[in-house]
């Protein structure tokens, strides 16, 4: 081998170095622990979350959660003691009705 092909192999100890990008410092414990309470805390609220859900419809709008509230007041005044397990909401904006089947045997409508 000749010389040149030497010297190419050898690394080169006068070649520029990469640097090395800044980072995050690294957290004390107490920053750790705080950090984990408030992230712990965001998950509860996001995997509790309920959504507010309101229908427009031709300049009005309607809250569906009073709708659900009024269709279960609605089913409570005919049936005092039936306990509701599920709730079906169909709602009809151009007729203004609301329309509800509880536990898939009794039905209702309400106006909003």
């Amino acid at each position: 081998m000749n010389d040149k092909a030497k010297q190419e192999l050898e690394p080169k100890s006068d070649e520029v170095k990469p640097k090395k990008k800044a980072g995050r410092k690294a957290m004390s414990p107490e920053e750790k622990a705080a950090a984990a309470k408030v992230r712990a805390a965001e998950k509860e609220k996001a995997s509790s979350l309920k959504p507010e859900l309101i229908v427009q419809y031709q300049g009005s709008e309607i809250d569906l959660d009073k709708l659900v509230e009024a269709a279960k007041a609605d089913f409570h005044a005919e049936k005092k003691r039936t306990l509701i397990t599920g709730l079906k909401l169909y709602i009809k904006p151009d007729e203004n009705m609301a329309y509800y089947v509880v536990n898939e045997k009794f039905q209702g409508k309400i106006p909003f």
